[in-house]
């Protein structure tokens, strides 16, 4: 059985690993488009990019003729985005033992990081409902860009003062184990989101396990 003894820190995704939030993608999604044809850009150009990815896109594509309606149109997409994200985390559940777990880790001498792409106010809500304890947490207001680019996970390593082969990234996406491998971290898959383990196959995060409470069996 896998291990992780020499493990001195433990990052964790947000939504779908700690909590989970309500958030209607659907509508998220629609709601965007519908924001970047009021603008006068077909939505339909953008269809393959993440929410975050596509507000980016379409605020690079304004800047080049006109920055000032770039500005609003970045300021009214992530003012629509941050709106439901902090509805969701008013309402978010916890994910059964995750606060045991991180608690666990701290108690164990594990460095404890939180690392996400939804914005800062919705985590600290999220986080503020629970018994959540952790040393650091990383939100896309606090840097960019966001997963699975790799400047979060190099930032926590920079900021925990932790050492690549030494940490773990443990997530229920699939762009979480993306970004764990590109800083050299281990991997963790946590099916407690809406991946299945198919999802992950290709990937081949170093462990699978139904949710963050089954993690301290590897410590």
């Amino acid at each position: 059985m896998i291990e992780f003894k020499e493990i001195t820190t433990a990052l964790f995704d947000f939504d779908g690993t700690l909590v989970q939030l309500k958030l209607n993608f659907p509508k998220l999604y629609q709601g965007v488009y519908s924001i970047v044809e009021k603008y006068g850009l077909d939505p339909a150009s953008y269809q393959e990019l993440f929410l975050i990815e596509l507000i980016e896109r379409v605020t690079q594509e304004l800047k080049k003729h006109d920055p000032e309606k770039a500005e609003e149109f970045n300021k009214e997409a992530e003012r629509f985005l941050r709106k439901e994200e902090i509805i969701a985390a008013k309402e978010a559940r916890v994910v059964p033992g995750a606060c045991q777990t991180l608690k666990r880790l701290k108690e164990k001498g594990v460095r404890v990081g939180i690392v996400t792409r939804n914005c800062k106010e919705a985590v600290e809500i999220g986080l503020g409902k629970n018994d959540f304890v952790y040393d650091l947490l990383l939100t896309r207001d606090d840097i960019r860009p966001v997963k699975p680019e790799p400047h979060s996970l190099e930032e926590a390593l920079k900021t925990l003062k932790s050492k690549p082969e030494e940490t773990i990234m443990v997530g229920d996406h699939p762009i979480d184990i993306r970004v764990g491998k590109k800083v050299g971290v281990k991997t963790v898959a946590v099916l407690s989101g809406k991946k299945t383990e198919k999802d992950f196959q290709e990937l081949k995060p170093d462990l699978i396990i139904p949710a963050v409470s089954n993690l301290l069996a590897y410590f």
